[in-house]
């Protein structure tokens, strides 16, 4: 809750532009819902229910994620008078794409990273699932990367009616992949690398300060 809530302050009444990177703590899961998401139709129940968890609701789009010590979130918030990137949904997919294969490109094979749909893969496997949300002078593009999880904690979440075409009917187990395995880092460790990529990869458009 702590870093949705930073994410939004920085969005909507901090000047300048921001890069967030963050690896979480060793918690209990978290369901994080996007802004128009449904739960009655995104979460299972009954799982819900034998194993009850925080659900709560982000203030940007995006689809469902079950949050815990193996993510590892960034944040891009960037004016919308940037010139590295039109402040449209299909263009900061574009560019995001570009900024972090460079970003990983010390850390696994980046020729295997892409944007398919909405999500960045690995190969045909999900590693990071992004919201974005447009406000009037800024914008901000979230990730939250698959390092490491607890592949019971997926049994939260239902087979979305609306999925990517490259997911099709693919389980949880067959359709995510785990950076901690790809890189061979932790999340702490590989946080660390991620925000040296980001720094790197940034620099062509902006004047990067840590």
């Amino acid at each position: 809750k702590r870093m949705l809530r930073l994410e939004e302050a920085l969005v909507r009444h901090e000047p300048g532009n921001w890069c967030l990177v963050t690896a979480l703590p060793p918690q209990q899961p978290t369901v994080v819902v996007g802004l128009g998401g449904k739960p009655e139709r995104l979460l299972d129940a009954s799982e819900l229910k034998k194993r009850p968890v925080p659900v709560i609701r982000r203030f940007t789009g995006g689809g469902t994620v079950v949050v815990n010590g193996g993510i590892v979130v960034t944040s891009l918030i960037v004016d919308k008078d940037c010139e590295a990137c039109a402040p449209f949904p299909r263009d900061i997919m574009t560019w995001t794409e570009g900024i972090y294969r460079k970003a990983f490109s010390q850390m696994i094979d980046a020729d295997k990273f892409a944007l398919r749909d909405h999500d960045y893969v690995f190969q045909d496997r999900k590693v990071g699932g992004n919201a974005q949300s447009i406000v009037k002078d800024k914008w901000i593009h979230h990730t939250s990367f698959l390092w490491d999880f607890d592949e019971a904690d997926m049994s939260y979440l239902t087979l979305p009616e609306k999925r990517p075409q490259y997911r099709g009917d693919r389980s949880h187990d067959a359709f995510l992949a785990k950076l901690g395995l790809l890189s061979g880092v932790d999340a702490g460790e590989g946080a660390l690398k991620l925000a040296s990529g980001l720094f790197d990869a940034l620099g062509g458009a902006f004047d990067v300060e840590p």
